[in-house]
């Protein structure tokens, strides 16, 4: 493994993974087309998506709520990059994919777009041009055309006038990092063909107008059952358990079907609507993590009759989804009674001895539908990394994965779970904490500015996307350094991480004194992030001698 860079690692890692299948793409490589188009009955679609305003500024208006309904914004714009101008990069198991810009701009964003690419791009995932062998330039699926498709070509035109509208952005694109083969388009061919069916979602010709738009928010803008529908081992979506809940990177989208019992069909609507509009409130706790950003980003910024017609869709409209907690654990007992001991001494000051939280800065853990989801994923990924402050004057929530075992975490993870009301199972397990490490866990001495910078995450083991963590505090080592200091620190962290582990390699040296450092430089006041990360290439450069002196 090479050396790991800063890189801006989204929230959501796996919201919408990226799936190609190289091996089966040859196999269907004889296919000419991958478009499967359905009749357009449209005509059962709401009144408002059938047809664009003709006045300009209503076209642009339309747009504008279409594309926060959408949830365009935050996927199209990366640390230190204009709103709509690219540059998120989305780790996938195939490696970095960057978001691209989509302001109006003739030479790096989508300004040269007729209507019909622009139509093509949202409908059929594909853009303008022609990859490999002449094939179609396929997008991958981290967008997720495969619910967009389900839009009017009248809100497509009207999502386009806005993005035309906004003030064009000339960025260089940042450059993806996938790896062969599935940095070739045309390995996408064969699970599209599989997969992807274009056309417009079949509505209820009785329903009335507010439940139509109830399954247009939800079905097609809102792409919900991107996250919150379990995928195949070909990662796509198994629509015979759309909205059962799925696992997103070290979180969980839970069951949002119309179950009773396990979805959110016998939630009070109005605490359905408080949850998608309001951020939330004490009776069934708060979005946070990626939906977080939805809540923030999208389903609070459109109207709340619409949030209003998205509980009626989920509560009533939707298949119940009858998905059960996972079985306890074989010591559930003695885990839950670790994890008392373990909420009194750490959550117990914020949360409340009966896990009531503390209005209105600190959400409730009783009757949270989303501590007692299906699995135990989304307490243990709160627990390892800690989350953003709920309210705007509220108390960030601490990480604990350098003050807990995974033991204790598995344990407190339990006893939330079955205690204070919740009526879940004890499930999680030490293992599941540590397969979570690598993906939840920043460098110890990491802040908001050096998560957004790009820091590498650190984890037990190491992964993907993350560093093996040498123990004994030695990540923290440059906390204090000063430039007089750095080249003797640099040489004892070298030492003390080789007496450790005797044969690792030089890369994976430099990947342990990267994520040591780059807090330091991302906390740096006054840098431009061009400036933070030419130091860190100097900061890599600088310390090659050392480790080849070392290895001598």
């Amino acid at each position: 493994m090479g050396p790991i860079m800063p890189l801006k690692l989204p929230k959501f890692l796996s919201a919408r993974p990226v799936i190609a299948m190289a091996a089966l793409a040859l196999l269907l490589g004889g296919a000419a087309t991958s478009r499967f188009a359905n009749a357009d009955d449209t005509a059962d679609y709401p009144a408002a998506s059938l047809s664009a305003p003709t006045d300009p500024a209503a076209l642009i208006a339309r747009g504008k709520y279409l594309t926060e309904a959408a949830d365009c914004m935050p996927c199209h714009t990366g640390p230190n990059h204009a709103p709509f101008s690219g540059g998120l990069v989305m780790a996938t198991p195939f490696g970095g994919l960057a978001t691209p810009n989509i302001t109006p701009d003739k030479a790096t964003g989508i300004g040269n777009w007729t209507d019909a690419q622009f139509y093509n791009a949202v409908h059929y995932g594909e853009a303008p041009g022609r990859s490999y062998l002449l094939f179609p330039k396929f997008l991958y699926p981290a967008m997720p055309y495969t619910s967009y498709t389900k839009l009017s070509y009248a809100d497509v035109m009207a999502i386009k006038a806005y993005l035309f509208s906004l003030p064009p952005v000339n960025v260089a694109p940042t450059p993806s990092t996938m790896l062969f083969p599935f940095n070739q388009r045309p390995v996408l061919l064969g699970w599209r063909i599989l997969f992807f069916r274009s056309g417009p979602i079949h509505l209820n010709p009785a329903w009335n107008d507010s439940m139509k738009n109830g399954a247009y928010l939800t079905e097609a803008l809102g792409h919900c059952g991107e996250c919150h529908t379990p995928r195949n081992f070909l990662s796509a979506m198994m629509l015979d358990k759309a909205y059962a809940g799925a696992p997103i990177d070290a979180f969980f989208a839970p069951n949002i079907s119309s179950d009773k019992k396990y979805g959110v069909g016998g939630w009070a609507q109005a605490d359905l609507v408080a949850y998608l509009h309001d951020d939330g409130n004490m009776v069934k706790g708060s979005p946070y993590a990626a939906m977080g950003e939805v809540v923030d980003h999208s389903t609070s910024q459109i109207p709340v009759s619409d949030d209003v017609d998205i509980a009626n869709y989920l509560q009533n409209e939707t298949a119940p989804q009858h998905v059960p907690p996972t079985p306890a654990v074989a010591n559930a007992a003695a885990s839950i009674a670790l994890g008392a001991t373990v909420y009194t001494a750490n959550c117990a000051g914020c949360h409340g001895k009966t896990g009531g939280g503390m209005a209105p800065i600190i959400p409730n853990l009783a009757g949270n539908d989303s501590v007692t989801a299906s699995e135990p994923t989304n307490v243990i990924g709160a627990v390892l990394s800690g989350l953003d402050p709920w309210k705007a004057n509220g108390p960030a929530m601490p990480a604990f994965a350098n003050s807990l075992s995974d033991a204790q975490i598995a344990a407190v993870t339990n006893y939330v779970r079955t205690s204070m009301g919740n009526n879940a199972t004890a499930d999680a397990s030490p293992h599941d904490v540590m397969k979570l490490r690598a993906i939840a866990v920043v460098p110890p001495s990491a802040t908001k500015a050096a998560d957004l910078f790009g820091c590498p995450h650190i984890s037990a083991a190491g992964g993907a996307t993350s560093v093996a963590d040498p123990g004994s505090d030695l990540l923290n080592s440059y906390a204090d350094a000063t430039p007089a200091t750095m080249p003797n620190r640099t040489r004892t962290l070298i030492s003390a991480i080789r007496a450790g582990n005797t044969t690792i390699s030089n890369a994976d040296l430099t990947n342990d004194l990267i994520a040591a450092y780059c807090p330091v430089v991302a906390n740096q006041a006054g840098l431009s992030n061009a400036a933070k990360y030419q130091a860190m290439q100097n900061f890599i450069a600088s310390v090659q001698p050392l480790i080849n002196a070392a290895a001598n």
